[in-house]
Order: C-alpha cells, then sequence, then structure tokens
C-alpha cells in the first residue's frame, strides 16, 4: 500500500487555519472580556491586531508557502511558527472585527471564518472587500464546513 503524497503548502495552511483560528478567535474574545474593554476599544485593538498579522505574512509569508520539504530547525523554524502564528490571530481578529461590525465573519485564503448563517441568511452573498470577503452578522470564529 502506497503513502499518500503530502498536502500541498496551501493546503497545509488551510489545514492549520481550520484548528488555529477558533482557537485564537476563543482566546482573544475571552481577553477582550477580561480587559473590560469599550466596544471601541476592542475594535481599535483588534484592527491593529490584524494589521499586525498583515505586516507578518507580508514580511514572512514566503516561509509558509515555499519549502524544499526539509525539516527547519533554530531560526529558521521559530519563523515560520511565529508567522503562522500571528496569521491565525490577524484572522480570528479580522472576523472579530468583522462580527461587532454587524458581519457574520470573513472568508481568508479559502475558508469562512465567522458565525455560520442561519436558513434563512443562508442565501445572502458575501459582500468584496479586496483580499479578504466579508460575509454578513455574527459573534466567535468558527470555520465553516465546506459542501
Amino acid at each position: 500500500m502506497r503513502q499518500p503524497e503530502p498536502l500541498n503548502a496551501i493546503d497545509e495552511l488551510r489545514l492549520f487555519l481550520d484548528f488555529a483560528v477558533p482557537l485564537c478567535g476563543a482566546d482573544i474574545a475571552y481577553k477582550i472580556r477580561q480587559w473590560g474593554h469599550s466596544r471601541e476599544q476592542a475594535k481599535n485593538w483588534l484592527r491593529g491586531e490584524a494589521e499586525r498579522a498583515g505586516g507578518s505574512l507580508g514580511e514572512n509569508g514566503d516561509v509558509l508557502q515555499f519549502s524544499d520539504g526539509r525539516p527547519r530547525s533554530g531560526r529558521a523554524q521559530m519563523r515560520v511558527v511565529r508567522t503562522a502564528s500571528q496569521l491565525a490571530r490577524g484572522v480570528a481578529a479580522a472576523a472579530l472585527l468583522a462580527q461587532l461590525e454587524g458581519k457574520r465573519g470573513v472568508v481568508a485564503f479559502g475558508g469562512f471564518y465567522g458565525v455560520t448563517a442561519g436558513p434563512a441568511e443562508a442565501d445572502t452573498e458575501p459582500v468584496q472587500d479586496g483580499a479578504v470577503e466579508v460575509a454578513a452578522r455574527g459573534a466567535c470564529p468558527v470555520r465553516k464546513p465546506s459542501a
């Protein structure tokens, strides 16, 4: 029996985000409640968190997408781990920010993160917002199951 081919870098990233974004979203939502931020303070903090993640992805995104398949260690490994972690936190922050603004969540890298639609809302089209599509109403980032 043959071993299955390993996933490509994009599929691995999507799999990681499907797992990490809901966890980061729950952590961020818990911290915001603990800090007692007002709605505006929470929005500003979430916006900053999402922007930091975008900056990190811009600087180090190549380490997530391109690899020769060899295991990494030391600084190279920490660069990958740090970039992936910041990306997951940024997507979670963007999803929570969208929900605070009355939308369901965000679509990033082909996956929806936010509150899934109920039966009556399922027919609404997402609104295109640059590279990230913003959907329509919400509470904590959860990956929408793919059909």
